[in-house]
Formats: C-alpha cells, structure tokens, sequence
C-alpha cells in the first residue's frame, strides 16, 4: 500500500509540474503513474479490512469498507475539484468588464467552458486574449489542484507505512 501511495503521489507530482511542448505526453504518464499507483490500493485495504474482521462480521466489514472508500472519494473530488474552482476563479483577471468585454462578461471568470463559450461569440480581438489568460488560469489550477493531491498520497503513504509496520497479521 505504501508503494502504491509513494507512485501515485510520484503520479501527482509529474503532473504538477508539467510544462512544456510536449506536455501532452508528460501529462499522460503522470496520470499512468497515479492510477497504477492508487488503484490496487483499495483492494489492498479491503482485503486487510476483511481478513482482519472476524468471520461472522466479514459481510459488514466489506460494506464499511465500501462505503468508506465511496465517500472518500467522492469528498476528495469535492476538496480538490473546490481547490482547482477557486485558484481558477481567483487567476482569471478581475477586470473582465473593463477589457472591451460585454455586460455579463464575469460569469466566464467560473469556469473554462464559460470562457470558451464566451470567448467563440467575441471578435478574434477579444476572445484570443480570453482565451489565453484562461488556459493560463486553468493550467495554474491544475498544478496547484495536483499539488495538493500528491501532499495528500505523500502523507497517506507514510502514514500506510507507519502503520502498517506495526500490525503484521498473523498468517
């Protein structure tokens, strides 16, 4: 488990610090890295929640164990996709009104595909300038967004490792 968690958070790093021409493939094999790294972890620790429960307790061990991993998925995709919301919003320019854009403009400062769509309907002028500072703003995010993510797996894989290091079952 503690491997697993070290490569995802390998996984986030690389595509937390991705730039470059070639970004495409360097983002591809951060995702690699972290999906190798944190799949097998959930049946890892099912398997250690089931096989340390008693045999009679075994069916609810597996649906805590479930459960479990469900909302904490489902709430770490709220924290960090809230964390990537707000250093977007936060990055796009303030000043979207004042730029030559029109009435209504500050509702593409939430999110990209506000601002592609508000972006299409502008004068090249306009919309490219858009354009740039929210590719600008969303790549920001999501390094930061990813950042964050590898903190998360960097702590879960010591504390696997602590932890762990201390129960060894008896087989």
């Amino acid at each position: 488990m503690t491997c697993g968690l070290a490569l995802g958070a390998v996984g986030s790093a690389v595509i937390a610090y991705a730039r470059g021409p070639s970004v495409l493939g360097i983002l591809v094999a951060g995702s690699v890295a972290l999906a190798f790294g944190v799949a097998p972890v959930g049946t890892l620790a099912t398997d250690l929640i089931v096989g340390i429960a008693p045999p009679e307790r075994a069916g609810a061990a597996s649906a805590i164990s479930e459960t479990s991993a469900e909302l904490g998925g489902a709430l770490g995709i709220a924290v960090l996709g809230s964390v990537g919301a707000a250093i977007y919003r936060r990055a796009m320019p303030s000043d979207l009104a004042l730029s030559g854009l029109p009435r209504g403009s500050e509702a593409a400062r939430a999110t990209l595909g506000a601002t592609v769509a508000l972006a299409k309907r502008l004068p090249d002028a306009l919309g490219a300038p858009l354009l740039i500072a929210a590719r600008d703003a969303f790549t920001l995010a999501l390094h930061v967004t990813a950042g964050v993510g590898c903190a998360v797996l960097l702590t879960a894989a010591v504390l696997s490792g602590i932890g762990l290091r201390a129960e060894r079952p008896n087989v």
